[in-house]
């Protein structure tokens, strides 16, 4: 469907069969196109870059389209389109990320461009092609043909290890359930953290927690192959381990740079947490812990979740985002309904159209609640496409959410971590629609670095109590709220510690053991846990998603997306003209330039200065 010039997928047609139908001539398609671009002298950038990406093009939409489906309408026959094709499509991605006619050309575009004074306004392009080169440098090209065989062998088999460990964890967590007098507990991501500090039956918190604690036994045997295959992976490209190789692609400088962040906060909140626990009280058990915390903070704060709920539903939170919006970026946001609102892949999806001035410059879905049983859980964003001038595409966006489903009176009365999440999101999808660049290699979150990604989405979650939003909560309660942020602050902060700490070392170093590396790091970061935990099998973020060797990004952009936010607060928060102000410049920076620069350097153009952890200390109460 089009609206003012603009296609959108049909997702009447985005099936299992029509996929598994498209997807082996798409393959032979990108394999000829790639063939006869490797075959020829690429002159320029546009000859060699923009070829590649339409060769390509329509491969990865529709691979994008069955990965995006699996995700949020799961079933056998997605399963099995996922499975069936997923070794052919490693194989070719492999294939073209080691052609060293592709490297060649690549090489001698870059030197063209930057010896013939080409190089002052070209410097996204430069950078493209850079990545470009360090992609396919660190695909094992350069292997001896024996090494790249077995390379491109270990890749293929933790593709595979990836999606079944993935589908293990989906399944796991569906097939668990408990009851207890007449009613049904689940161990999703919708509704078990709240489960968890509101059930009072402490039978049914026990019953929950060890179900979702020792979730997945089969992924053992994976998380030792997944391991072992990238220690065997890394050596091969000549780094000494796979967080070495991790790092390269990443903005901290370098593993001890990671290692010196996270020992700076687990010293900063070693204290304050033991504090926090003996608050708690003594003879907690791990499923009591969060409900314990709850009652405390009830008391500290008076307020319960329970109460803040009814002033959160989801249809009001998401109005007052997109006014809080268009306050700080100039930007508006409109809901497309009726006969001008594309199709959509489930009823309860919402699309919406971003305009500056007047002018649609991005559109985006919304897939709100949870379902289980063929919705992954959690929740993240991505895009569907990503601005291209050249072709005249703007950027298309998505996010998808487990919020819970409405009620009997049509509300979905959301959670304040819920009401955090959605904001957290939509700064994602909004680092992808407001970007000022029109190459779509670099524009959006295409090239940002995997530990300075989140920046833009912690940074959104500061805005959540904020009054420009427009979400009438009594003053009293907001400010009880408000107080109530940093609750445990020290607690929440050495949990990610701990994640990131337990990541690293099994990246680090080879052991024969992971769960005793778990076990150690949690305990040094105050983690309780049964003797029989099994975390790391659903860890789905390291062994099934983007952030092995990468999960301390969270803390290293949590660490930058305070200090954006400091800049707010130095102004005065209270100042509309200057928080206007301060917003443009947030927009044309951290939004705008996307991977054309080093995020370092975006932050740097923002700040005026290189990043400080005192931002985050002192908004998280840390420091004394």
């Amino acid at each position: 469907m089009s609206m003012q010039g603009e296609t959108f997928p049909d997702w009447t047609k985005v099936t299992p069969e029509n996929c598994a139908a498209e997807l082996p001539r798409l393959l032979a398609e990108a394999e000829k196109s790639v063939a006869e671009i490797e075959g020829q002298k690429a002159t320029s950038y546009e000859d060699f870059v923009w070829r590649l990406d339409d060769a390509t093009r329509e491969l990865w939409r529709t691979w994008g389209n069955v990965s995006f489906m699996t995700s949020v309408r799961n079933s056998p026959a997605w399963r099995a389109v996922e499975e069936k094709f997923q070794p052919q499509v490693v194989s070719f991605s492999l294939r073209m990320g080691q052609s060293k006619a592709l490297l060649a050309q690549a090489k001698e575009v870059l030197v063209r461009m930057k010896s013939c004074g080409n190089a002052t306004g070209n410097e996204t392009r430069i950078r493209i092609l850079e990545k470009f080169i360090q992609g396919i440098e660190l695909s094992g090209v350069s292997l001896p043909e024996d090494k790249r065989a077995r390379f491109n062998e270990i890749a293929a088999r933790l593709a595979q290890l990836s999606m079944d460990f993935s589908n293990a964890v989906l399944d796991a967590t569906n097939a668990f359930s408990y009851k207890k007098d007449g009613k049904t507990y689940t161990i999703d991501d919708a509704n078990y953290p709240q489960t968890m500090k509101t059930c009072a039956d402490r039978e049914v918190r026990e019953a929950l927690y060890r179900g979702r604690s020792t979730r997945a036994p089969e992924n053992t045997p994976r998380i030792a192959e997944i391991l072992k295959l990238r220690f065997e992976s890394a050596r091969l490209l000549g780094f000494a381990n796979p967080a070495e190789l991790s790092i390269v692609t990443k903005s901290a400088p370098s593993v001890s740079a990671v290692e010196e962040m996270i020992g700076e906060l687990d010293r900063a909140t070693a204290e304050p947490a033991k504090e926090e626990a003996r608050a708690l009280g003594v003879g907690l058990e791990p499923w009591d812990i969060a409900y314990a915390a709850e009652r405390l903070r009830e008391k500290t704060y008076d307020y319960s979740e329970e109460e803040l709920k009814k002033y959160f539903p989801f249809d009001k939170v998401l109005e007052g985002l997109f006014k809080l919006t268009e306050f700080l970026f100039a930007v508006e946001i409109t809901e497309v309904t009726g006969a001008q609102k594309p199709s959509v892949w489930h009823p309860d999806v919402r699309f919406f159209e971003v305009c500056e001035k007047g002018a649609p410059i991005a559109h985006f879905y919304i897939d709100p609640y949870v379902r289980n049983g063929e919705k992954r859980g959690g929740a993240w964003m991505s895009e569907f496409r990503n601005r291209c001038d050249r072709r005249g595409e703007k950027p298309l966006a998505y996010l998808a959410l487990n919020a819970p489903k409405p009620d009997a009176k049509g509300a979905s009365l959301l959670p304040f971590r819920e009401v955090e999440t959605l904001f957290h999101e939509f700064g994602h999808a909004l680092q992808c629609m407001l970007t000022r660049i029109g190459e779509e290699g670099a524009a959006g979150i295409s090239l940002i670095e995997w530990d300075a990604v989140e920046v833009a989405s912690q940074f959104m979650e500061n805005w959540c109590l904020d009054d420009r939003t427009g979400i009438h909560v009594p003053e009293e309660l907001k400010a009880k709220v408000r107080a109530a942020r940093n609750f445990r602050a020290a607690t929440a902060c050495r949990r990610q510690l701990a994640f990131a700490e337990t990541d690293m070392q099994l990246h680090e170093k080879e052991v024969p053991d992971p769960n005793a590396v778990k076990n150690r790091v949690f305990a040094h970061f105050g983690l309780e846990i049964l003797p029989d935990d099994l975390f790391l099998n659903a860890f789905s973020h390291i062994f099934a998603g983007g952030y092995s060797a990468g999960y301390y990004g969270y803390k290293w952009s949590e660490v930058m997306s305070a200090d954006c936010y400091g800049a707010f607060e130095e102004v005065g928060i209270a100042n509309d003209a200057a928080i206007q102000a301060v917003g443009r410049a947030y927009r044309e920076t951290i939004l705008a330039l996307g991977g054309s620069e080093s995020a370092f350097d975006v932050f740097v153009r923002f700040r005026k200065r290189k990043p400080s952890s005192a931002a985050l200390l002192r908004q998280q109460g840390l420091v004394r």
